[in-house]
């Protein structure tokens, strides 16, 4: 302070004299030039008004923190007569103006600063969602990306409006005044402290209570105290597992074995078959020999069907012990997978974990009685089964099915196929021609029913019948239905050349047998031969009267 003794007062260095403006009294006051307008000061509010805040400057004239710095209705609370703050001096014309917010900004942003330097999470409050993320109010507005929310894929991104998370500054820009911020990487920063943290209080074999967190393809995560573990799809069950949907769902509590740690990776392998005993290893006591159950078949193959008696636990049912009898086109036709079927054990196999069933033996063997019943020669009723190229299976009565074969078709008809003389479902009379019932095996005759008409044609014997149709070598004779001769043309007559005739077709001739072949089913005649030998009867006959004639007259006689 100076004195003027011609006043007979002290002044200060800010009282207004003459020459002196406001600027200089605040240069005098900082002392320290224009380059002290920056800083901040702290000053106490004296008085509010529509305008704004008055404060004390020690002056004569008070400073002002305009209400207009601030967004209508968001003046802030601390600002009210009597506190104490920190501001910062914009303009010193006129009235001096003090900015409040410039201040809060700054520690704002020198805050955030700091956060980001240091890696400091920082609370902040998701306003709404913009192009590829959100934006978010950690006290200046901040972009958060969408794949920065979480550890998972965000789908619903309107129940996050409005709800208050931790973030870590990522990227930071305070002369653009640009600031991108995570809460994903606080996720996994977490996850990862607590797995290690976990995996140094687990160990192999350890059984826990987990939640499932994830579902895939492949398995399932299970949380198991701030760590996740894999159970694996192979691991969920003693049997095959092809899908999880039925088994599990996020949010289910299960118990898990741990069944391998490897620290370096922190992978953990889980399982929940291992909890229970292997089902094989008491699959003798639970599925004896001659047990008769349900399963249900869970594949066909050509060759048979898988049956699961239980889960864990499947068996073989082949094609053959279906049925007695055409076993495995009764098989292909019957069984389809997801059929309830009863079967019965009939082979338990537990170091090389199998089990074989069989339905047929459920039933009575029919092939027991059937060499008694169906001896060799016996003439049955049956039903046509089906119908294949070489011949026709037929069902008996008491179910067994035999073959008839085409060449026992007819004794006389060359059958090209079977299809032209029966159809499926046909009731026709066998007769029974083989049995082995050890291989269970049966073979009918349809032509057996009726006699050979073959065995009527002996070599010797006179026929009559009708020539049909003539060849180079012959003609050919109808004897009956399905029963023709030869003729060979040497054979046609015993006349001589000039008057030799050849049967013409349709004519009515009368010969003899001279070859009769069942097996080929062939039969040859010869007129010449019945002409010679009855020539040679009246001959004799002649020869025995007194009167005997010429040849000439025996000829002309005939």
């Amino acid at each position: 302070m100076t004195e003027d003794k011609n006043l007979g007062k002290t002044l200060t260095d800010f009282e207004d004299s003459e020459g002196i403006n406001m600027a200089d009294l605040m240069k005098n006051f900082y002392k320290t030039g224009d380059t002290d307008f920056e800083k901040e000061i702290e000053v106490t509010i004296v008085e509010e008004n529509e305008e704004g805040f008055m404060v004390d400057l020690g002056m004569k004239s008070e400073g002002m923190i305009p209400k207009k710095e601030f967004e209508e209705g968001q003046v802030p609370p601390e600002l009210k007569v009597g506190a104490k703050v920190k501001v910062k001096i914009v303009s010193t014309y006129g009235q001096p103006v003090l900015s409040y917010r410039e201040v809060i900004e700054k520690a704002k942003w020198d805050a955030l600063q700091e956060a980001f330097k240091n890696g400091k999470r920082i609370a902040g409050t998701v306003l709404r969602a913009v192009k590829g993320g959100f934006l978010v109010d950690i006290g200046v507005d901040a972009f958060l990306h969408i794949s920065q929310l979480d550890t998972n894929f965000v789908k619903e991104t309107e129940k996050y409006i409005g709800q208050s998370y931790e973030f870590i500054i990522t990227e930071f820009d305070r002369r653009k005044r640009k600031v991108a911020v995570s809460r994903r990487k606080i996720i996994e920063d977490e996850k990862n402290m607590a797995r290690m943290s976990a995996l140094e209080n687990i160990a192999e074999g350890q059984i826990l209570d987990g939640a499932v967190s994830k579902i895939t393809s492949y398995g399932a995560f299970i949380d198991i105290g701030g760590v996740d573990g894999l159970l694996h799809i192979g691991d969920i069950a003693w049997y095959k597992v092809k899908t999880l949907d039925d088994l599990l769902h996020v949010g289910q509590t299960v118990k898990v074995r741990v069944l391998k740690i490897d620290r370096d990776s922190g992978r953990i392998s889980l399982s929940m078959k291992n909890l229970a005993p292997h089902p094989w290893e008491s699959v003798t006591e639970k599925f004896p020999i001659g047990l008769v159950m349900k399963g249900i078949v869970t594949s066909v193959m050509n060759y048979g069907a898988f049956i699961e008696l239980e889960p864990g636990i499947v068996g073989l049912l082949h094609a053959s012990e279906y049925a007695w009898n055409d076993s495995e086109a009764t098989f292909k036709r019957e069984l389809k997978k997801g059929q309830e079927i009863d079967v019965k054990i009939i082979n338990v196999d537990k170091e090389n974990k199998k089990i074989a069933l069989s339905v047929k033996k459920m039933f009575t063997n029919p092939w027991d009685e059937a060499l008694r019943r169906y001896a060799p020669g016996t003439v049955v009723k049956a039903v046509v089964q089906n119908i294949m190229p070489f011949g026709a299976f037929v069902r008996l009565p008491d179910g067994i099915e035999g073959l008839v074969h085409i060449s026992d078709f007819s004794w006389t008809t060359k059958v090209k196929h079977p299809k032209d003389f029966l159809k499926k479902g046909d009731e026709i009379e066998v007769v029974v021609l083989e049995i082995n019932p050890h291989n269970e095996k049966i073979s009918f005759s349809l032509k057996h029913t009726n006699p050979d008409p073959y065995k009527n044609y002996k070599v010797g014997a006179v026929v009559k019948g009708k020539v049909v149709r003539c060849t180079d070598f012959g003609a050919f004779v109808k004897l009956e239905p399905g029963v023709e001769a030869l003729v060979k043309n040497k054979n046609a007559s015993s006349r001589t050349d000039e008057y030799q005739s050849l049967p013409k077709e349709g004519e009515e001739i009368e010969a003899k047998i001279i070859k009769a072949d069942m097996k080929n089913r062939r039969i040859e005649v010869s007129i010449k031969k019945l002409e010679f030998e009855r020539e040679r009867k009246l001959i004799e006959e002649y020869s025995n009267k007194d009167d005997k004639p010429t040849l000439g007259d025996i000829l002309t006689e005939e």
